[in-house]
């Protein structure tokens, strides 16, 4: 069965901003933090907080890092201050995500906070019919039932004049994802707008949204857990590399720069190109860089 550690904040992964390096150096050593640990991170240059400084704070909390440590250009938060925020209001008959009749998005640096939306407003079927007289009936659903006031005899005989709604649609369970799973215990059934966390398992980067929303009976988009690499020592040999920075293990999160150095006597094969012995970690895949003896010539034959 699926579990999440109770050590749930990993290594942030800050674009535009880093932490202290010995952060990164001794990543094991201080990753996972537990709960209530702190962080100070920078940001670059031309870039600050949301609140305009150079440097900001986060704190680890059962839900992961918060506030999410974020660097913004100085453009794009102008910008971005000149229209904080847009509220609409649904027409009749018509609510928000969260059920009331109006909502206010804010305006942020990567876009509006979520998406305006307005959908119909929940409740029962209800039809009115007649049989060829001046009496008119109403039958409702109710419970997945339809009560029936009076019986119509032959379908020709029955005109159904209008709907007024739509049925409330539950959600089942949310969808089970590779590698992760929901925060907190599940239920077998959610009333529409619910909504539930996902989580991933250890050193597995969550990749899309982690609150996911019961819509008409459908969950919105899942997020994925990506998996990590696991350093080959075996290809680090045939390549001729080892890890430039001393660690115990061998794992490293998607979005990870690993960086590696020759063995002794050996250089890097491409010299051409800047930082040759740096890889990344993608979707638990990495290219290794390789190393040649020293002072080995290749010769590249060229057509004339």
């Amino acid at each position: 069965p699926f579990m999440l550690v109770n050590t749930p904040c990993d290594l942030p992964q800050i674009e535009n901003g880093n932490l202290a390096q010995y952060y990164y150096s001794f990543k094991r050593y201080y990753f996972p933090m537990h709960k209530g640990k702190k962080l100070s991170y920078s940001c670059m240059v031309g870039y600050t907080t949301e609140t305009g400084t150079q440097d900001g704070r986060i704190t680890c909390t059962a839900k992961g890092w918060s506030p999410v440590p974020q660097c913004y250009s100085e453009l794009t938060l102008f910008i971005s201050s000149l229209l904080p925020k847009l509220q609409y209001k649904c027409n009749p008959g018509y609510h928000t995500l969260s059920g009331g009749t109006e909502d206010t998005v804010q305006c942020q640096p990567q876009g509006w906070s979520f998406q305006p939306s307005c959908t119909k407003k929940l409740g029962r079927i209800l039809m009115s019919f007649s049989l060829k007289t001046d009496l008119f009936y109403e039958i409702q659903c109710e419970g997945g039932k339809w009560t029936s006031p009076s019986v119509c005899i032959g379908e020709s005989n029955c005109l159904f004049l209008y709907l007024v709604s739509e049925v409330q649609q539950d959600c089942a369970s949310p969808p089970v994802i590779k590698n992760g799973g929901v925060l907190g215990p599940l239920l077998a059934s959610y009333k529409n707008g619910s909504s539930v966390e996902y989580g991933c398992q250890r050193y597995h980067f969550l990749d899309g949204p982690s609150t996911v929303y019961c819509d008409h009976g459908n969950w919105t988009e899942q997020p994925t857990c990506l998996e990590p690499c696991t350093l080959n020592v075996t290809d680090m040999d045939s390549n001729n590399i080892t890890l430039k920075w001393r660690r115990e293990e061998l794992i490293f999160l998607h979005g990870d720069l690993i960086e590696f150095e020759c063995k002794q006597g050996y250089d890097f094969l491409q010299i051409a190109i800047p930082s040759p012995g740096r890889t990344r970690c993608d979707h638990g895949r990495l290219k290794y860089p390789k190393c040649v003896i020293q002072g080995k010539t290749i010769i590249f034959s060229l057509p004339f």
